[in-house]
């Protein structure tokens, strides 16, 4: 049984993990954690790399599961993460042919997070032409403890090269959000999501 966490946008290891794996399971009965891939991703800009953060709603005095975990629409996040994104990949080669798809699934106002979160893996299983299926879990699972770094840890990566947008002035940055990959490569993500030597 492999298990992932819940992954807004979710990184480039994250997905060659997730697609290599026979039977995937999102963990959904966890003690939901603060400041994680759960609800954040990174992307490239001209300053360097910036986290783009869906905002939840806090209940005080008690600990919520992932999968009770609600978006916070009181401030328009929506609104600064396209603003980001189209600043970031607007020169990238094939930032016309995603960004709508990309901008819609920023814009769709779902309730919890891992609404949102799985519509944007049935995006990717589309993109890459894949019929993966994945289940939620049913009760808590603590192996997912065990593929921190696999997601998290940028530095323990070996990751072969893609032609990012700042290249020609800054060096490349691994395992960003697919949001990266995506406009710079295009359909030939599959080389770096599907590849078994990433």
């Amino acid at each position: 049984m492999d298990v992932f966490p819940t992954a807004y946008f979710p990184s480039i290891s994250y997905l060659n993990a997730f697609f290599s794996a026979d039977s995937p399971f999102i963990e959904i009965h966890e003690n939901f954690p603060k400041q994680t891939i759960r609800n954040r991703c990174e992307i490239l800009t001209s300053n360097g790399v910036l986290i783009l953060s869906v905002p939840v709603v806090h209940f005080s005095g008690r600990k919520q599961k992932t999968s009770e975990i609600r978006i916070d629409y009181s401030k328009n996040w929506q609104l600064d993460h396209i603003r980001a994104i189209q600043s970031a990949y607007a020169s990238s080669p094939y930032f016309e042919e995603y960004f709508q798809d990309v901008q819609e699934l920023i814009k769709e106002k779902n309730d919890l997070l891992i609404e949102k979160n799985n519509q944007i893996l049935c995006f990717l299983n589309q993109l890459l032409d894949k019929k993966n299926k994945f289940n939620f879990t049913s009760e808590f699972q603590n192996k997912i403890a065990s593929q921190k770094s696999l997601f998290l840890e940028r530095e323990t990566l070996n990751k072969k090269e893609y032609q990012q947008v700042f290249s020609y002035s800054k060096p490349f940055v691994p395992n960003l959000s697919m949001l990266d990959l995506i406009f710079n490569e295009g359909p030939f993500c599959r080389n770096w999501i599907l590849s078994s030597e990433n």
